[in-house]
Order: C-alpha cells, then sequence, then structure tokens
C-alpha cells in the first residue's frame, strides 16, 4: 500500500471523526442554548462524517487490492451518500430562506426529487474509475448523473448560499444580533465546503491538490460549531 494512499485513508478518517464529535458538540449546545435554527445543521454534519468514514474505508479497499468490494460500496453506499448527505443542507437552506411553510415544503420537496433521481441514474447508469495511482482510485459517476447534481442540486444549493449570506450579513451589521451573526457564520460554512467539494464530487482534483481540498472541508463543521457556541456570548 503506497504513502499516498495512506495519507488519502487517514484524512479521511480525520473528517468522519471531525463530524461526527461536531454533530454530537451541536446537539449539546442546542440542548444547552434551546436554539430554534434548523435541525438539517447537525444532521448534515453527521452524514458528513459517515460520508468520509466510507470514502476513507473504500481508499483502503483499493490500496488492498479488494477492488470489487470498493465498486460494491460505491454502487450502493458511497455514490448515494455523496448526494444524500446534501439534503439536510438543503433543508436548513429551506428554513432559513422561506417564512411561509409551503415554500419551504415546495423546496424540499423540488430538491429531494432531484437528490433521489441523482442516485436511480447513479444505479441505472453506473459510474467509471480512474486507474489507480499513488493516491488511490477516484469513481466518476456517468455524465447524466453528474449533470442532475450539477444544475438539480449544486447549483441550485450554491444559489442559497449566496442569497443567504449576503441576507444575515446584512441583518447582523444593521442590528448588531449575535443570532444573525450565528446564521451569517453557518451559511459561511456551507460556502466553504462548497468551494471545496465540488471539486472532489466531480473528481476534478487529484494528489496532493485532492487531500488539500478534503482538509479544507473540515474547516465546514468546524465553523458551524464555532458559531453555535459563540452566540452565547451575544
Amino acid at each position: 500500500m503506497s504513502t499516498g494512499i495512506i495519507y488519502n485513508v487517514f484524512v479521511c478518517s480525520v473528517l468522519s471523526l471531525t463530524g461526527v464529535v461536531v454533530f454530537w458538540l451541536l446537539r449539546k449546545a442546542r440542548r444547552e442554548q434551546k436554539s430554534e435554527y434548523s435541525a438539517g445543521l447537525d444532521y448534515f454534519s453527521l452524514l458528513f462524517g459517515l460520508m468520509w468514514g466510507f470514502t476513507g474505508l473504500g481508499v483502503l479497499w483499493v490500496g488492498r487490492g479488494q477492488l470489487e468490494l470498493e465498486a460494491i460500496s460505491f454502487k450502493w453506499v458511497l455514490g448515494p451518500m455523496v448526494y444524500l448527505h446534501l439534503l439536510p443542507a438543503l433543508y436548513y437552506f429551506s428554513w432559513s430562506l422561506f417564512k411561509k411553510k409551503k415554500w419551504r415544503y415546495l423546496f424540499n420537496v423540488v430538491t429531494t426529487c432531484a437528490v433521489f433521481l441523482a442516485i436511480g441514474t447513479l444505479f441505472l447508469y453506473g459510474f467509471n474509475r480512474s486507474e489507480i495511482t499513488y493516491w488511490g482510485s477516484t469513481s466518476i459517476p456517468n455524465e447524466t448523473t453528474n449533470n442532475i447534481f450539477m444544475f438539480g442540486v449544486f447549483i441550485p444549493a450554491f444559489i442559497c448560499i449566496l442569497i443567504d449570506l449576503r441576507k444575515r450579513l446584512k441583518a447582523w451589521r444593521s442590528t448588531g444580533d449575535p443570532i444573525q451573526r450565528q446564521l451569517f457564520g453557518f451559511s459561511l460554512g456551507f460556502l466553504v465546503y462548497a468551494v471545496m467539494g465540488v471539486f472532489d464530487a466531480l473528481a476534478l482534483a487529484q494528489g496532493w491538490f485532492m487531500l488539500l481540498l478534503r482538509t479544507g472541508g473540515m474547516a465546514a463543521p468546524l465553523i458551524f460549531y464555532f458559531f453555535a457556541t459563540l452566540s452565547r456570548e451575544g
């Protein structure tokens, strides 16, 4: 097993542990503060951790030459989880952006359908695996799945992040409300993850650049926790 694969497994393991621990800390902070923001933030951190745990396991299987096991895992577990872990984030933005429940419900239905459509086409049309390198191997979803992800999930989510970021920053600066500061921080965390994650999700980064992006993605749940607890000092 190459040193690059070992590094890759280690980074994925740290990401996984970070997500799960931050989920537990967010739930604890929620109970103590009686926070009212969407629980989608908490469960995004949990699924973030689980997804990266399975990613590290897949890299380990590639390093050990167990390619069939890695392929089965990607098709039935990791591949779907790449899209499923974004649902709590989308639910968070439906809560943050829409006051009326009917608009939240509509947004949730549309984004949920897009996520499951991406998963369905992944099952139907499969994926390709790049050649095994010093760093491992990347499973690349088919073009149909990638297009659904980009136009049905990622781009709408990225627009929501930018809108919410501007909205919360404006509200925070005008009122000085610590709750608005907190919500601004959450959107900032999502922005960091979106910028770092899209390259990884579409297999656009390899080698040290890939590890750098994955390490940067770890900042997202840490930002969530920082702003969740910072609000106590408001």
